[in-house]
C-alpha cells in the first residue's frame, strides 16, 4: 500500500471524527427540540437522548461494522471496550485532574451498581455461551437495556415533582431555551443522524486500511484510535462539566454513555452480526470491569481529587502498553 493511499485514509479517519462529533451535536439539538415540542420533562431528555446522543459515534461505527462486513468484529468490540476503558480511565482521569470532582449519594446507589452491573454482563455472557457473541447474547443484553430504560423513565417521573424544570435543564446539560420549529428539529435530527452514520462507516473502512497497512490488529484500532475519536463527545462535555464545577454532569455522562455502549449498542450489533470471541477479547472485557469497580471504590470516598485522576491516567497507560505488546507479539 503507497504512502499516499496511508496517508488519505489517515486524513479520512480524521475527518471522519469531525462528521461524528459535529453530527451527534447536531442530532442531539434537533432531538431535543422535537421532545420540547411534544413537552417531554426535560430530565428525560437529558437521561435518555443527550446519553444516547454522546453515544452516537460508538452506536454508529460498531452498528455499521457489524452491518457491512462481519469481519469488522475487531473493530466493532474493540471500539465498544475501548470506549468505555476510555471513558473511565482517560475521561474522569483528566475531569478530575482539572477540576476535583464530589460525588453525590444518588450516583453511588443507583448509577455506579448498573455501571458495574453492565461490565459484569459482558463476559459472563460471553463465557456462558462458549466464547460466542451469539444473537442471543444480543437478546438477553437488549433486555437488560429495556428494563434499564423502563427504569430510568419511572425513576425521573418518581423524582420530577423535587425539582423545578430549571435546576432539571441545567443539571442534566440542557439548555431551557426555546424549542427550533418543527421543521427545523426534523431536519437536525435527521440529518445529524445521517452525517454520524455516514462518519461512522467512514471510519470503519479507514481504520481497517490503516490497520492492515502498518500490519496491525484491527482490534488494537478499535482499542485505540476508533475509541478515541468516538469518545470525542464525551470527553468534550465532561471537561467542560469539570470546568464549570458540575460534577455530577461529568460522572452521569460517562455512566450513561457506558450503559448504553454495552447495553444497546452492543447487544444490537450482536443481533445483526454473531462474532466469536477471542480471550484478549475476554481479558479487554474484564479490563472493563477493573476499572468501572475501581471508579467505584474511588467514588465512595464521595471525591474524586486529582491523586486519583492520575492514578486513573495511569492505569490506561498500562493497558495501552500492555495491548501495544500484546498485539506485537
Amino acid at each position: 500500500m503507497s504512502i499516499l493511499y496511508m496517508l488519505l485514509a489517515a486524513l479520512g479517519l480524521m475527518v471522519s471524527f469531525v462528521f461524528l462529533v459535529k453530527g451527534a451535536d447536531y442530532f442531539v439539538e434537533g432531538c431535543v427540540s422535537i421532545a420540547k415540542l411534544l413537552q417531554i420533562p426535560n430530565l428525560i431528555i437529558g437521561l435518555t437522548i443527550v446519553a444516547m446522543g454522546t453515544s452516537a459515534p460508538e452506536a454508529a461505527v460498531s452498528i455499521s461494522g457489524a452491518v457491512t462486513d462481519p469481519s469488522n468484529a475487531g473493530i466493532t468490540l474493540g471500539n465498544l471496550l475501548g470506549s468505555n476503558l476510555l471513558n473511565i480511565l482517560i475521561i474522569l482521569g483528566i475531569s478530575a485532574v482539572i477540576v476535583p470532582m464530589s460525588v453525590d449519594s444518588s450516583l453511588l446507589k443507583k448509577d455506579f451498581p448498573l455501571l458495574i452491573g453492565s461490565a459484569i454482563i459482558v463476559p459472563l455472557l460471553f463465557w456462558a455461551f462458549g466464547y460466542r457473541g451469539t444473537r442471543l447474547a444480543g437478546v438477553i443484553i437488549l433486555a437488560f437495556f429495556a428494563v434499564f430504560m423502563v427504569w430510568t423513565i419511572m425513576n425521573a417521573l418518581s423524582s420530577r415533582k423535587h425539582s423545578n424544570s430549571a435546576s432539571i435543564g441545567e443539571d442534566d446539560g440542557v439548555s431551557d431555551d426555546a424549542p427550533m420549529s418543527k421543521l427545523k428539529s426534523i431536519i437536525y435530527a435527521v440529518c445529524g443522524l445521517a452525517v454520524v452514520i455516514g462518519g461512522g462507516q467512514l471510519a470503519v473502512y479507514c481504520a481497517k486500511y490503516i490497520a492492515r497497512g502498518i500490519g496491525i490488529s484491527e482490534s488494537l484500532i478499535g482499542l485505540t484510535v476508533v475509541a478515541l475519536g468516538t469518545s470525542l463527545p464525551e470527553l468534550i462535555t465532561s471537561i467542560v462539566a469539570a470546568k464549570k464545577g458540575n460534577s455530577d454532569l461529568a460522572l452521569g455522562n460517562v455512566i450513561g454513555s457506558n450503559l448504553f455502549n454495552i447495553l444497546f449498542v452492543l447487544g444490537l450489533s450482536l443481533i445483526i452480526s454473531p462474532i466469536s470471541i477471542t480471550m484478549n477479547n475476554m481479558f479487554d472485557a474484564l479490563a472493563v470491569l477493573a476499572a468501572s469497580i475501581l471508579c467505584y471504590a474511588f467514588a465512595a470516598t464521595r471525591k474524586i481529587g486529582r491523586v486519583k485522576g492520575l492514578i486513573f491516567l495511569l492505569c490506561y497507560g498500562i493497558y495501552l502498553t500492555y495491548i501495544i505488546i500484546r498485539d506485537i507479539a
